[in-house]
């Protein structure tokens, strides 16, 4: 059987805005999503027997791995007869606002498309949304997007220029229930803000934002203080990412970001944080195949 490698990224949220709770208790979102250069690898091997699902490596067991959960999703979608192992090396942290999770099923859906020769269609893709995870449809687009709904509206935008930035991840994994939780209770952000009007660095840095940071930062002071310490190292623009407890900062380039990285540097290995320079990734480098 042949094997497909694949390189799935991370996204940060450079914009996240709660518009209200729905009837069926998700809330509406507003959300500029970017992915990101720093990715899990995957390894997909079909298998002769039918709906049968393996997953080697990080995660956890049964229908709580979205790995598990999007080859299953694809293999009724697509109607497929046949099976899937997945192979996860996991490098992205979990339970972050990373979105790693969501990148993986979106990959193993891809790469299950390649493999089969049986592409879902667009609006089984949008109810991945609902029945894999959230941020899944965001990965399909391929390129930075504003994401609404609860993420299956997808608007994919043109990016100008790669951002830079620098993003931490405090070592805390943050549960999305309790912060949307503290949210309801009144722990939000200022009213609407106007729309990034372009994605570059001046469009981004004017209007970053986060509705979940006030909340998270009651859950998980660590949040609060790794924002901080973006701001203290230079960054233009620093905020949460999804709902934590990653944070990122702005840079205008490359230079200034590593730049940013130095200064946190002792900060980080002190608190034990891990801390690393990426860029946003365009439309034609997507990287859902072998990046050896």
């Amino acid at each position: 059987m042949p094997q497909l490698p694949l390189w799935a990224p991370a996204k940060v949220n450079l914009y996240l805005e709660v518009l209200g709770r729905r009837p069926d208790g998700y809330h509406d979102l507003r959300m500029l999503m970017a992915p990101v250069s720093w990715f899990d690898r995957l390894v997909l091997e079909p298998l002769a027997e039918p709906g049968r699902v393996q997953v080697e490596g990080g995660g956890p067991e049964g229908d709580e791995n979205l790995c598990a959960r999007a080859a299953r999703y694809y293999l009724r979608a697509a109607g497929v007869r046949a099976g899937i192992r997945i192979s996860l090396d996991k490098r992205i942290p979990a339970g972050a606002g990373l979105g790693g999770g969501s990148s993986d099923a979106a990959a193993v859906v891809l790469g299950m498309e390649r493999l089969f020769g049986r592409t879902l269609s667009e609006a089984a893709r949008r109810e991945a949304a609902f029945r894999v995870g959230a941020d899944v449809p965001f990965f399909f687009a391929a390129g930075p997007a504003w994401v609404e709904g609860v993420g299956e509206r997808v608007r994919p935008v043109a990016q100008a220029e790669p951002l830079w930035l620098v993003v931490v991840w405090p070592g805390v994994n943050l549960s999305t229930a309790r912060v949307f939780s503290r949210f309801a209770r009144g722990l939000t952000s200022p009213g609407p803000a106007p729309r990034i009007a372009q994605f570059n660095f001046r469009g981004v840095r004017a209007q970053v934002r986060n509705d979940l940071e006030p909340p998270a930062r009651a859950e998980c002071p660590e949040v609060a203080e790794a924002v901080e310490a973006l701001r203290g190292a230079g960054a233009a623009a620093a905020a949460m990412t999804g709902s934590g407890s990653a944070a990122f900062g702005l840079y205008p380039d490359r230079g200034a970001a590593e730049a940013g990285l130095a200064r946190l540097g002792p900060r980080a290995r002190e608190r034990g944080w891990t801390a690393r320079v990426v860029r946003t990734l365009g439309p034609g480098e997507f990287p859902f195949q072998d990046r050896s």
